[in-house]
């Protein structure tokens, strides 16, 4: 008795049907296979002697990340130095003395704003210190100073000190 019949296709060329059936063995019932019926099928070779020669296929790089947006660009505003100090001022006369010993002009306020809010005159008796960098009497005249209150004598002492590396003197520095 026959079961069924299945064709399996192994390639282009070949094909194979089975046929099963049943039939008794040792006093059971088994399947098997009754027949093998196999096709194979002429399949055209093409002729490549003519054929133009492989065109290689271009390998793609990556295409590069998409640049992050952007913010514009900030309006430029306008720059306007700041005007400069009266030559003859508490800062102007400090901005002279710091050029003539190559030291920051600006540091150099800071400081004298910081130990005597920029008076000549200022005075703290816990050291005795005096004038507009806030001096001992006995350190300024070993730097060469001669009067205390000048501003000037004071700015070109401090300038020299600074610029011979003695920022430490000043606790503001």
């Amino acid at each position: 008795m026959v079961l069924g019949m299945t064709t399996l296709i192994i390639s282009p060329v070949l094909a194979l049907t089975l046929v099963s059936a049943t039939q008794p063995v040792a006093g059971t019932q088994a399947t098997t296979v009754s027949h093998i019926q196999a096709r194979t099928f002429a399949v055209a070779k093409p002729d490549l002697r003519d054929a133009a020669p492989a065109t290689p296929v271009a390998t793609l790089a990556p295409a590069p990340p998409a640049p992050a947006a952007t913010k514009p660009a900030p309006k430029k505003v306008p720059f306007y130095a700041a005007p400069a100090a009266d030559p003859n001022s508490v800062i102007g006369i400090i901005e002279a003395a710091a050029a003539r010993w190559g030291v920051s002009g600006g540091w150099m306020v800071k400081i004298a704003r910081c130990e005597s809010g920029l008076r000549t005159n200022a005075y703290n008796p816990g050291g005795p210190y005096i004038g507009l960098f806030q001096f001992l009497m006995s350190t300024f005249t070993h730097n060469g100073g001669t009067n205390i209150y000048d501003a000037a004598d004071q700015s070109n002492i401090t300038a020299k000190m600074l610029a011979h590396g003695q920022a430490h003197q000043w606790s503001c520095a």
